[in-house]
């Protein structure tokens, strides 16, 4: 093979595997793992828990939602639509998400749960579903 051809095939994979290792867009700071108490959180099949990733997707216990548009409502609150779907159901929903000084999350006008407002604690040993 030849040098040239060599040189660009490394730089090439290179290029790959710089792309895999970068995040693509800084994590928002609602982004992780929720729920409603710390106890909650150490239980893997709480309903109680919820987890924001990628920025857009929003996954409770029977329930998952995607943002289609997600803008800044002050300095760590943000408004979304969602469409989401759980239970056999599909509907939109339209909450406003902040993080509050005391670092929980809070969610109003929620698409999930009792009441239309949902705290959550951060949580820290969580694991995906």
């Amino acid at each position: 093979m030849r040098a040239a051809t060599r040189f660009a095939m490394a730089l090439s994979m290179s290029a790959v595997l710089v792309g895999e290792c970068a995040p693509a867009l800084a994590a928002q700071a609602y982004e992780g793992f929720w729920a409603s108490t710390k106890k909650d959180c150490r239980d893997q099949d709480s309903a109680n828990r919820m987890s924001i990733g990628g920025g857009n997707r929003l996954y409770w216990y029977e329930t998952r939602c995607r943002a289609s548009e997600i803008t800044a409502d002050g300095k760590l609150s943000w408004k979304m639509k969602l469409a989401c779907e759980g239970e056999g159901e599909k509907y939109r929903s339209s909450p406003r998400v902040s993080i509050a000084a005391d670092g929980k999350l809070v969610m109003d006008n929620s698409p999930v749960g009792q009441g239309k407002r949902q705290t959550y604690v951060r949580c820290e040993i969580a694991k995906p579903r």
